[in-house]
């Protein structure tokens, strides 16, 4: 059967069509960070930063016939906005973005309430929340919401990148739901006309995702003060080395590091601690280094370190490599 015959019946393709969605995690497979959020500016399902859930959103099973999830989005007051930013080849390269070509953005939406707004923002950026240049900024899209999952698309033409702009970023949003809105199979591809919402193995997402940001949490290995995560080797009974972690896959760029929960203790010695610190990273891998306050008691040159998620709720390893 031919691609176009496919495509016709709304049956996966193969071939050069495939590989079109030049968004990430559109169909809100991948949630890293966790699945329930409430506040302002931050990431959601991975690869989707939304400007406010005061309301209360994440994820939800709420979703259209072939998907699993949505993206639940309540700002509360203000608009109901999702963004992505997709990576260009280099700082000014448009890249795909070049002037003059269109594209079209598709997506489902359902909304609490009739009636509402959709509205359309394009621009080139150095950030996900930059607005250099602009490249679409549509208040007039004629597109509504509905009360039950309804499929929107919209078609723009491109316009120069900025000279320093680094990513291009897509923003759909309600303008001023009353209520809670729900997002999925969002989907970016070159051309004038949408095709069907391309899925694709949740592996394979997963490893798009990872090249931005990587979450660790402890293994299923359970030791005496946690879930372990990693081990080292004390170089005396003050300072130890290196905790290894080779990422998934390598990130975009050098991340940022945050953590929680997450405690160094000497293997035979009574809760020993040390502070991490961070020693090394780039983005094939990286390294915790980690000294103490003080002398270990009973710590000694050669001793294993082992590092445990020191609690079973929140508790985490990030590293961040979003635009």
């Amino acid at each position: 059967m031919s691609n176009a015959r496919k495509l016709a019946d709304n049956l996966p393709i193969e071939g050069q069509l495939s590989g079109r969605n030049l968004l990430t995690n559109g169909a809100m497979q991948i949630w890293q960070r966790g699945t329930s959020f409430s506040g302002n500016s931050a990431y959601n399902a991975d690869r989707w930063k939304v400007d406010n859930n005061s309301g209360g959103g994440g994820q939800s099973t709420d979703a259209p016939d072939d998907f699993t999830y949505s993206l639940k989005i309540d700002p509360s007051s203000g608009n109901a906005a999702l963004r992505q930013a997709i990576e260009l080849p280099a700082a000014g390269e448009g890249g795909v973005f070049r002037s003059g070509k269109k594209f079209t953005l598709s997506f489902y939406l359902k909304s609490a309430n009739a009636g509402e707004a959709i509205n359309i923002f394009a621009a080139s950026g150095t950030t996900v929340d930059a607005t250099t240049t602009a490249q679409v900024n549509d208040t007039s899209t004629g597109l509504t919401t509905a009360t039950s999952w309804t499929r929107y698309t919209y078609t723009f033409t491109s316009n120069n990148v900025g000279g320093s702009d680094t990513c291009y970023n897509i923003v759909p949003y309600v303008s001023s739901p009353s209520g809670a809105t729900y997002w999925t199979g969002v989907m970016l591809e070159e051309g004038s006309q949408a095709s069907p919402f391309e899925h694709e193995p949740v592996g394979v997402t997963l490893s798009k995702c990872q090249r931005y940001y990587y979450h660790l949490t402890g293994s299923d290995e359970k030791g005496p003060n946690g879930k372990h995560v990693g081990g080292g080797v004390m170089r005396n009974n003050q300072y130890f080395y290196g905790f290894p972690v080779t990422f998934p896959v390598p990130m975009r760029v050098v991340p940022t590091f945050t953590y929680n929960n997450v405690t160094p203790y000497v293997a035979d010695s009574s809760n020993g601690y040390a502070t991490l610190s961070l020693a090394a990273a780039n983005t094939n891998n990286f390294s915790f280094n980690g000294n103490a306050a003080g002398a270990i008691s009973g710590a000694g040159a050669g001793d294993a370190v082992l590092l445990y998620c020191s609690t079973e709720t929140n508790h985490y390893v990030r590293f961040d490599a979003e635009l």
